[in-house]
């Protein structure tokens, strides 16, 4: 009677308990804990003194095979000044999950057009802008609005202090003074325009009037 045998070579793993869990930052200073390992001075949790300590740390552990999800919480202080533990997705992303650009909304989306009731009254109501609308009917839709502002974020520069991509104040003068916005300037207004008549046969200093027909 014979017996199979197999000359594989057993590959010897690792324990959930030997896999860091949890990561908290505390100031400049990184904790890791093995949640499910007591506490012991030194190495549970094991300290990092700096990104590059830690990053030292994560070379050597996937150099060995090693690739365990951890949890990553930072110290921050919220609008009360208390002291709180936030999660963020990594030590070199703290965008919260968040991408750094928005895909929400397609790039072939319909634009609505704005419907504002203190505009609708022409043509007393012209060119002003838009009235509040504290029944956010617009929200989740892409408006004319919504198109207006977005135009100004493609150029390199913008003249919109308010866009991430500002040219900063010289930049935005030098617009206003090229003429960009000269339709929008606005003056003191004439209340009244006072009659005149011309006689030639008076004398002035001033030159005769021109008539252009």
């Amino acid at each position: 009677m014979t017996f199979p045998s197999c000359g594989c070579k057993k590959q010897e793993g690792f324990s959930s308990q030997e896999c860091p869990d949890l990561l908290v930052q505390k100031n400049d200073r990184l904790l890791m804990y093995f949640t499910n390992q007591p506490k012991e001075e030194g190495k549970n949790p094991l300290p990092f003194f700096s990104l590059d300590d830690y990053i030292n740390y994560l070379e050597i552990q996937r150099n060995k095979g090693i690739k365990c999800p951890v949890l990553y919480l930072r110290q921050e202080n919220d609008a009360q000044g208390n002291d709180i533990y936030r999660m963020r997705p990594s030590p070199f992303e703290l965008q919260g999950g968040l991408p750094s650009s928005s895909d929400i909304l397609p790039k072939d989306h319909e634009i609505v057009k704005y419907l504002d009731a203190s505009r609708d009254n022409g043509p007393y109501n012209q060119n002003n802008y838009p009235g509040f609308d504290p029944q956010n009917m617009f929200v989740g839709v892409y408006t004319d609005l919504d198109q207006v502002h977005d135009s100004t974020q493609v150029t390199t520069k913008s003249d919109n202090a308010m866009d991430a991509n500002w040219g900063g104040v010289e930049h935005t003068n030098t617009m206003i003074e090229s003429g960009k916005y000269e339709e929008n300037t606005i003056t003191r207004p004439v209340l009244s325009t006072p009659k005149s008549s011309f006689y030639p046969s008076i004398p002035s200093n001033f030159e005769n009037p021109i008539d252009v027909l």
